[in-house]
């Protein structure tokens, strides 16, 4: 099933976006500090990664690759 890009970040994938403004995380990290399941965060980071916000290095981390326009002004 292909993974579809969000029109719109919800909340948790700009808390996502601006922990990860701190350095390279891994989804249990995030889980933890943010207070949302693994799963989800997991869920999240795959929609992030397809909107080319995010960069997956493999071996379960994650990067910021570009914080997107709607959330630098925040």
């Amino acid at each position: 099933m292909p993974i579809t890009v969000p029109h719109e970040l919800n909340r948790a994938d700009k808390r996502i976006l601006r922990a990860l403004e701190d350095g390279v995380r891994n989804p249990s990290w995030l889980a933890d500090e943010l207070d949302y399941s693994r799963q989800y965060v997991h869920q999240r980071l795959q929609l992030l990664v397809a909107a080319e916000h995010v960069n997956n290095l493999g071996h379960g981390l994650y990067e910021l690759e570009a914080l997107p326009e709607e959330i630098e002004e925040d």
